[in-house]
């Protein structure tokens, strides 16, 4: 048969699994679902095109991932099992106040075919947008495997190549509305029923929480995440830390800045300061914005997670940073104290009204 090549672009859309397409109801084609009464038949047709290993990966991910259902909005939410649930602090918002939950709401937790667990609210935070549910079973049932996300990227231009999670991870994120500036962007599409789902990497491992927008996937990274849990296991609520400042990973600065930190500083990795809020505590200890933070603490940062890491242990402390600015020749040490975020400064997650139906799910253990 010969082939018509009049329309190329339309024929490569017909066969490309990221061009295919489908009607909004069909779901993620990341995670492979069993239909869950007939509300859920559509998730079983969403995965039919991918490639092999992304079935793989899927298919490893797939048992540790549960479906949720809140009664009081009648709303389902993805979630990933570590003998605890992990989802989408969207499934327990009141219709009236989208920073509390109704003191009556009823989650159901559904795994597989079988019939819906009760879960129990144990925590949760509007700020990032997360929340924990527990769930009483005799049965072991399987859980996640996490992988810690190395946003770490060297503009040393002698390194070409890059590892894994740089492939599907980038923390600049203009893309979406929510206030959220520690969301990262994935370069996969899912649809809106998988807020609060998974997102895993090629060997299906977690590596964040995902969320959506109309243009690209922002999630979560599970480096954060791990810390809201840890905070939720000791105090049912966590600290969160504020510096009042908006940054993103060296890498995303302009080729002519990089050029020159590299020769003045011979600096490949760090944390580049994008915006300094007025009056905030990075203010007051001299940040500019455009400065490049290369050590917190005791401790050489080359990536924004790993600063982020060590900042959220430091809350209601100071904590010196060195710096590199274009116009010093030296590096500046300066010291910061690490505020907490108050309840005025959370985050907002705005979700289509169209998508209040269908919403995410994971499951999740503590260790």
């Amino acid at each position: 048969m010969k082939l018509d090549h009049s329309r190329p672009e339309e024929k490569m859309n017909s066969v490309s699994p990221w061009k295919r397409k489908r009607p909004e109801r069909e779901g993620s084609f990341v995670i492979p679902r069993h239909s869950i009464g007939e509300r859920f038949d559509h998730f079983v047709y969403a995965n039919m095109d991918v490639d092999i290993d992304t079935k793989r990966a899927a298919l490893k991910a797939s048992p540790s991932v549960v479906c949720l259902t809140s009664l009081t909005e009648c709303e389902d939410v993805n979630g990933t099992f570590i003998s605890t649930i992990l989802t989408s602090a969207t499934l327990l918002r009141s219709p009236i106040d989208a920073n509390a939950i109704l003191d009556d709401i009823k989650v159901d937790v559904y795994v597989m075919n079988d019939n819906p667990f009760n879960g129990h609210v144990i925590a949760y935070d509007f700020h990032f947008n997360i929340a924990t549910i527990s769930i009483e079973t005799d049965v072991a049932l399987p859980t996640a495997i996490i992988r810690p996300l190395d946003d770490s990227i060297s503009i040393d231009p002698s390194e070409i190549s890059g590892t894994g999670d740089n492939e599907v991870a980038y923390k600049s994120l203009d893309c979406c509305k929510f206030d959220c500036k520690e969301l990262f962007r994935a370069n996969c599409i899912i649809t809106k029923s998988g807020i609060g789902g998974p997102l895993i990497n090629r060997y299906g491992e977690v590596i964040g929480v995902n969320f959506y927008d109309d243009v690209c996937t922002p999630f979560l990274p599970i480096n954060i995440v791990s810390q809201c849990l840890l905070q939720f296991k000791k105090n049912r609520k966590s600290r969160r830390p504020w510096l009042g400042l908006e940054m993103t990973n060296l890498y995303a600065a302009s080729v002519g800045k990089l050029e020159k930190i590299i020769s003045k500083f011979n600096i490949s990795k760090g944390v580049l300061v994008e915006k300094v809020i007025k009056g905030s505590p990075v203010e007051r200890a001299g940040i500019l914005d455009g400065d490049v933070i290369i050590q917190c603490g005791k401790k050489v940062v080359q990536s924004f997670l790993e600063f982020y890491n060590i900042i959220w242990k430091k809350v209601g402390k100071k904590v010196g940073v060195i710096v590199i600015r274009e116009s010093y020749a030296a590096r500046l040490y300066l010291e910061v104290f690490v505020d907490e975020t108050r309840a005025d400064k959370v985050n907002r997650w705005p979700v289509p009204e169209k998508c209040r139906a269908s919403v995410g799910r994971i499951r999740y253990q503590y260790r």
